[in-house]
């Protein structure tokens, strides 16, 4: 996980400490409110998993039939917030 931290720090520069963190995370969660994205969270019993949604690109697993299980809220935070950074390297948004 800590590489996964590493590179959340290198491209929002939000420092999160461990998988606990939700505080951190969810300013993750919050920049991608303000650049237009939804993001759902849903939890329960063994299963953890966050989607976004934005009105210009749609949801970012499911129209791929993709549903997204993470090891916890955190690490799906961010791993959402990654894939949104490449969309926005690559032009896509």
């Amino acid at each position: 996980m800590s590489e996964l931290f590493e590179k959340i720090k290198a491209e929002y520069g939000v420092e999160i400490k461990d998988e606990r963190d939700m505080t951190n995370a969810w300013r993750l969660v919050e920049a991608l409110k303000d650049k237009g994205w939804v993001v759902y969270i849903i939890t329960a019993k063994g299963r953890e998993q966050v989607d976004a949604w934005h009105p210009n690109y749609g949801s970012l697993y499911a129209q791929f039939g993709e549903i997204p299980h993470f090891k916890n809220v955190v690490e799906g935070i961010c791993v959402t917030a990654l894939h949104i950074r490449e969309l926005e390297k690559n032009g896509t948004l």
